[in-house]
């Protein structure tokens, strides 16, 4: 077995690829890949942003890519995503939507919260 998670996986998305899956019924779980194998996002599971395996991230569940505009390059964005690992999760201010959505634009936006959206940082 080998110890690099991009030699473990079936699809390896490029760097900077959004990624989602379902987590709670109507509610879908959204990450970063990094182009390893791995996969940045926050994790209410674990309470902070960390980087994970693909499989940790979507615990079996089918992973879908989600279509984004950026100014930035894949590997950029994986930089500003990597520089958020280990700030604390918030499901009102801090959820993976709004950790995806500041790390490719700059705007912490939860669409997902609608009204209840607090996200500002």
């Amino acid at each position: 077995m080998s110890r690099f998670h991009y030699e473990r996986v079936s699809v390896l998305y490029s760097a900077g690829t959004i990624l989602e899956t379902d987590a709670y019924g109507v509610i879908c779980h959204v990450g970063i890949a990094t182009g390893y194998g791995t996969v940045i996002h926050a994790s209410r599971r674990y309470g902070q942003v960390l980087e994970t395996s693909q499989t940790q991230f979507s615990q079996g569940k089918t992973i879908r890519t989600v279509p984004h505009r950026s100014g930035l390059s894949g590997s950029a964005i994986v930089a500003r995503a990597r520089g958020k690992i280990g700030q604390r999760y918030g499901v009102l201010t801090r959820n993976c939507e709004h950790f995806v959505n500041w790390a490719i634009s700059g705007k912490a936006r939860s669409r997902q919260l609608g009204p209840l959206d607090l996200g500002r940082h």
